[in-house]
């Protein structure tokens, strides 16, 4: 090989590695990192459901309904078959994420209710000392409705678990969809984001987007 075509070759590899590079970490920014977020094509898994009061006669199941979604063809229910009196957790979980000190992150879901119920979305560190990154409050209505929190990562932390807590004193069933976590602010769903209303049985307006006037 003549050294004018060494050179050449020398340069098409280094120009290579960085495009390489750079669709790399182009990929990172903004990438949903929640597996099977949307329950098309997987079942459940790798989504887990840990019931605290099941020797107490607690019944709750977790599958896919192919009859409710907000985006695709189906999304997650979480059917409460029997509730509890001692108002203890129902939690839906997914782990484990590997994520960085200093990232921002976006943690969103869509959720409905065959009864209003209050839950509580959460991203933390899944062992002691349980470390939250970020949590909200929200109250799941009977349509379908958009709720996000911020996480912000203190620390690195390659056992970090999203999840929403219910309450097993509430039985019914509760679906979900469209779940994202992803780094950066909150941004519409791009295809969700034009569903911006929707009207209920009663011909009520309800306001799909929920939280983001908050």
């Amino acid at each position: 090989m003549t050294l004018r075509r060494i050179h050449y070759a020398f340069w098409l590899m280094a120009l290579l590695g960085v495009v390489g590079m750079t669709q790399v970490f182009a990929a990172k920014k903004g990438d949903n990192l929640v597996q099977n977020n949307d329950f098309e094509d997987r079942g459940v898994l790798p989504w887990t459901l840990w019931v605290e009061d099941a020797g107490a006669g607690v019944a709750a199941n977790l599958l896919v309904d192919k009859k409710e979604q907000i985006k695709g063809n189906q999304s997650l229910l979480i059917e409460i078959k029997k509730g509890g009196k001692n108002n203890k957790r129902i939690e839906l979980h997914q782990r484990h994420f590997v994520l960085k000190k200093g990232q921002k992150l976006t943690y969103a879901m869509w959720a409905k209710a065959e009864d209003v119920r209050p839950a509580k979305m959460i991203a933390n560190h899944r062992q002691a000392p349980w470390t939250a990154y970020g949590s909200k409050n929200i109250t799941i209505q009977k349509e379908w409705e958009e709720f996000w929190t911020t996480v912000e990562m203190t620390a690195d932390d390659n056992l970090v678990g999203i999840y929403v807590e219910l309450r097993d004193s509430i039985k019914g069933d509760v679906w979900f969809d469209n779940f994202r976590l992803y780094e950066g602010d909150y941004e519409p769903d791009e295809e969700l984001g034009k569903k911006n209303l929707a009207v209920d049985a009663q011909g009520k307006l309800a306001t799909a987007w929920g939280q983001l006037k908050k």
